[in-house]
């Protein structure tokens, strides 16, 4: 079967598209007969997460979690009708969580370097990676602005110090943005940065509870834990902003960016690669 991802501008028949897209659903977009599905409010089997990690880097490999996006950055360089095929045809199977979620990759878009794109959200897109947030603490709660996590400067590198909470992530964390305090001195909006922290780095220990919903409560613990400073998303001192989109997306969505600054975004990356 071709590979629509690899030629979209091959398929200036949608009807050839749609039906390109559909065979590969059938093929690879059904859960196994032999894998238990959750009632409804019970929590994913441990065969059934391993499934939705496949799947998720088959969809990933094809550039479809984020079809309409560079491909550069792990998305599928579609179009919106293309992209409209997919998702339609992806809401027609009763399929487990993903784990990828805008909140996460559209920030990055805004905010990261693009080098950060290029591995940090194409690892996302592509699949590879689960991705959560790391804002709350137990002893400040929502309130973001009240971190005691520390990073310390290190020579090239920060170590972090501190706790975090992180509330219903059904799937395994593989990579941790990490709100930390690194700029003790600074005004209070320029204090925190957000670090990526590899979940199974030396350092970082991840006790999970279940919850009476579906999800698992994850609770980290950072000790000492060595991160390149090539890590903080951004600039430093500018992990309240992007914590603060992050968090306005997750509760309003893409919408409440304005159109403007999108464009924007759009426009900058276009130049960055050359388009």
């Amino acid at each position: 079967m071709t590979n629509p991802s690899e030629s979209p501008g091959a398929y200036e028949d949608l009807q050839e598209f749609f039906l390109t897209v559909r065979e590969w659903m059938d093929e690879n977009a059904v859960i196994p007969a032999d894998i238990q599905r959750p009632a409804k409010g019970q929590p994913m089997s441990t065969e059934l997460k391993q499934w939705a990690v496949q799947f998720r880097k088959k969809l990933g490999s094809m550039g479809w979690i984020a079809p309409d996006w560079p491909t550069e950055y792990g998305g599928g360089g579609l179009s919106k009708d293309q992209t409209a095929i997919i998702r339609r045809e992806m809401g027609r199977r009763p399929l487990p969580t993903i784990q990828v979620s805008l909140m996460h990759t559209v920030a990055l878009r805004m905010f990261a370097s693009e080098e950060h794109k290029r591995t940090i959200l194409a690892s996302i897109l592509r699949g590879e990676v689960s991705a959560v947030h790391a804002f709350n603490e137990s002893k400040h709660g929502s309130d973001i602005g009240s971190n005691e996590t520390t990073a310390i400067r290190d020579g090239d590198d920060f170590l972090i110090s501190g706790q975090k909470d992180q509330i219903t992530s059904l799937l395994p964390p593989d990579l941790i943005f990490c709100l930390a305090l690194t700029n003790p001195e600074s005004p209070p909006a320029k204090r925190y940065s957000l670090i990526a922290v590899d979940a199974k780095a030396p350092g970082v220990e991840i006790k999970a509870e279940n919850l009476l919903v579906p999800g698992r409560e994850y609770k980290f613990f950072f000790t000492d834990t060595q991160v390149s400073k090539t890590q903080v998303i951004g600039e430093e001192g500018q992990g309240i902003e992007i914590a603060e989109l992050m968090l306005g997306i997750e509760r309003g969505g893409i919408i409440s960016i304005p159109l403007a600054v999108q464009k924007d975004v759009e426009d900058q990356e276009k130049e960055e690669l050359g388009k």
